[in-house]
């Protein structure tokens, strides 16, 4: 960049705009103090400059055009490619940092695997992508927050905590938020759940899920709960999800199909439909028998269990101890239920083993 004093300054490498300024000044014959007095500055602000702990501003850009006869333009873009040069310089040992946390930390194989983030070998990408999934500006602040996430609360109620990954079960708890985002829903009403169950319960006959899913969306949206199906992210251990949402008094189910089959599935969302009509506004989470047995659990699988399958009804037919095919088949269809609801409830109550009959169950798998 050539200038009025014949000076021929390129531009194309970063370099300190101090050290430009001082070697411009040097032959020009001009002291720190000389130029200091020309500009109208202090020889202490001069010295900053000089040093690097002190920027070239516009307003001294436009008086180092005056003294020095270089253009303010090439000044500011001196200082401009500096500091986004140590911008980077910061990035990148930033970036480091955030591999190794990373690697230590964040299971993004198993959350890839699921579906939530792309699948890439780039360490950097993964960084990238694992932020823009959750929503944060480091992973250093993200892991920080773990120990302090109130939804991660009810994971503490499982036998084998230390089997859950954290971290898995936080991106599975993200993608079910973010879907559920999607979802519009009425304020939450206790009495119109209520008033919703038998529709709900018929909803069980229906195999198809492109077809029921729709509908349980939408009954559910009707009092104030956005269900949502979200696959499970491995080393997660979750099947099921209740979380109350703020500002508005709505909640979220979120189901995995963990187990994959419609006795699961259905137990499970009418277990969190009961700890949302019984329970104070705290997550629940429901995965299978590996939860610590409280009163909570207990009174929700009650729920879900009774709803599904009325106790006078099942007493009586499990009085008559008879557990054939047909005799299943045909008291489901007494009451109204699939088939493999009654098997699953029998297997659980070890009247049937677990390997008999289960051509009876629907079973789901993800696309």
């Amino acid at each position: 960049m050539a200038n009025k004093n014949g000076y021929d300054i390129e531009m194309s490498y970063v370099v300190a705009p101090g050290e430009t300024l001082k070697e411009v000044a040097e032959e020009l014959g001009l002291s720190h103090k000389d130029l200091a007095e020309r500009l109208g500055i202090t020889p202490k602000t001069i010295s900053k400059i000089v040093n690097g702990t002190a920027p070239i501003t516009p307003e001294t850009a436009l008086k180092l055009e005056r003294v020095l006869g270089i253009s303010s333009n090439f000044w500011n873009q001196l200082e401009l490619n500096y500091r986004e040069k140590l911008t980077e310089i910061e990035a990148e040992a930033k970036l480091k940092d955030e591999i190794e946390i990373l690697k230590e930390y964040i299971p993004y194989n198993e959350i890839a695997n699921a579906g939530f983030v792309p699948k890439t070998r780039n360490l950097k990408e993964k960084v990238e992508n694992t932020l823009n999934y959750f929503g944060y500006s480091s992973l250093k602040i993200f892991i920080e927050s773990v120990n302090d996430n109130q939804l991660l609360a009810g994971a503490y109620r499982i036998k084998e905590v230390d089997k859950v990954n954290k971290l898995a079960l936080l991106a599975w708890i993200r993608a079910g938020e973010l879907e559920a985002q999607e979802i519009e829903a009425e304020i939450f009403s206790k009495e119109k759940l209520k008033n919703s169950l038998s529709e709900l319960r018929n909803l069980t006959l229906q195999s198809n899920p492109s077809i029921f899913i729709p509908k349980l969306q939408k009954i559910c949206a009707s009092f104030g709960v956005k269900v949502v199906f979200i696959p499970e992210v491995k080393g997660s251990k979750v099947c099921g999800l209740t979380r109350w949402l703020t500002p508005k008094p709505q909640a979220i189910i979120q189901l995995s199909l963990r187990y994959k089959s419609n006795d699961n599935l259905w137990f499970t969302f009418f277990h969190e439909l009961g700890h949302i009509l019984k329970h104070n506004k705290i997550p629940f989470y429901t995965s299978s028998n590996e939860y610590i047995d409280s009163i909570e659990e207990q009174e929700a699988d009650e729920f879900s269990a009774n709803t599904l399958i009325p106790r006078d009804s099942y007493n009586d037919f499990v009085e008559q101890g008879c557990f054939t095919r047909n005799s299943i088949c045909n008291f489901a269809e007494m009451i109204s239920i699939h088939p493999g609801i009654v098997l699953g409830r029998l297997q659980k109550e070890k009247y049937v083993q677990w390997n008999q009959y289960n051509d009876l169950k629907t079973w789901y798998s993800w696309k």
